[in-house]
């Protein structure tokens, strides 16, 4: 699993049409302020450690909230950023063990829908850790 996380002012996605998957959840506009938007992409090598990958996400995810002390976090399925995606099945179920895992700790976390195409439009602030991407394995 990989993500590539920025700490912003704000985020407005607006769902704008389907991608390529062969799974398009249903989609909703999404704003978040002061937020956490986290590009994520679950891959091949995970599925066969799902819990333990969820798991070592969320809490890499909570201990970035923790320092910028953001307590809402948009997630973004992000397959484009790396070469061996896992299926669209599975990536969902892994989205979805994350947000629950993140949910459950507090943090107010949406979630863009898988298959679609977003309008965004975000102010990202500009200080040290206002980028962050992890690899989790």
């Amino acid at each position: 699993m990989r993500f590539l996380a920025w700490h912003v002012d704000y985020v407005s996605a607006v769902p704008t049409e389907h991608g390529r998957s062969s799974l398009v959840e249903k989609s909703e506009p999404v704003r978040a302020e002061n937020a956490l938007l986290v590009f994520a992409n679950f891959e091949k090598s995970d599925e066969q450690r799902k819990v333990n990958i969820v798991d070592r996400a969320a809490a890499e995810i909570i201990s970035i909230t923790a320092q910028l002390k953001v307590t809402s976090v948009v997630l973004n399925p992000f397959a484009h950023l790396f070469a061996e995606p896992l299926s669209p099945q599975a990536a969902v179920e892994m989205l979805d063990m994350l947000y629950s895992a993140l949910s459950e700790q507090g943090l107010g976390v949406q979630k863009m829908a898988f298959g679609m195409f977003y309008e965004l439009e975000l102010k990202a602030k500009g200080h040290r850790l206002s980028r962050v991407a992890r690899s989790i394995n």
